[in-house]
């Protein structure tokens, strides 16, 4: 009858790793990493935060365990503890994005101290507000209903736009920067670039 030699169980593994990790071991943080990133990226979409977020707060996760790894109570139990990690980062770019001003004025146009509006800069602007309607209409129906929102009540706040649009608090953000690249991508197309209104 043949023997097999059991390989060590998935704790003792992790227990080993997060010990060797511990003491400066690259390779364990290496496999710690491989072991571990799909889980914290899972955690970050779990809130409904961008692909952009979800990498940076992995990122700061990792960070976060390499500088704190001696507060690591037990080696058993190195997931819980990342993915609490984590949890805190997430709530945090949350909380940040809730109070961001989620709108910009597309007519907005920083000038110089003491700079006066021409006559020309005012029909350039008559003539986009003309234009832009028509723009708009030609964007996907998300993208329409988030623009009117962001114009017609520039106070709200991303969390305030998410309810108010029945959306996760996560695709606020992306959806409006697809909205207003793809806007600026129309304009230029009729002729109009970053130097129209100056």
């Amino acid at each position: 009858m043949q023997t097999t030699t059991r390989p060590p169980a998935c704790g003792d593994d992790v227990r080993q790793l997060a010990a060797a990790a511990r003491n400066g071991d690259a390779a364990a943080w290496r496999a710690l990493v491989d072991r571990y990133g799909g889980m914290l990226r899972a955690k970050c979409f779990s809130y409904r935060l961008s692909s952009h977020d979800a990498s940076d707060i992995v990122q700061t996760t990792w960070l976060i365990a390499l500088q704190r790894v001696d507060q690591l109570r037990s080696d058993d139990h190195v997931g819980g503890w990342l993915a609490r990690i984590a949890e805190r980062e997430c709530l945090q770019v949350l909380r940040r994005k809730s109070r961001e001003p989620a709108s910009v004025d597309p007519f907005e146009v920083d000038l110089p101290d003491g700079t006066t509006s021409s006559p020309e800069r005012e029909i350039a602007r008559s003539w986009l507000a003309r234009i832009l309607p028509g723009l708009v209409a030609e964007l996907p129906a998300s993208q329409q209903a988030l623009f009117k929102t962001l114009t017609g009540m520039p106070e709200l706040n991303y969390v305030e736009l998410a309810r108010i649009m029945d959306r996760p608090v996560g695709s606020i953000g992306p959806t409006r920067a697809r909205t207003f690249a793809r806007l600026r991508m129309m304009l230029e197309s009729h002729e109009v670039d970053a130097g129209f209104l100056t």
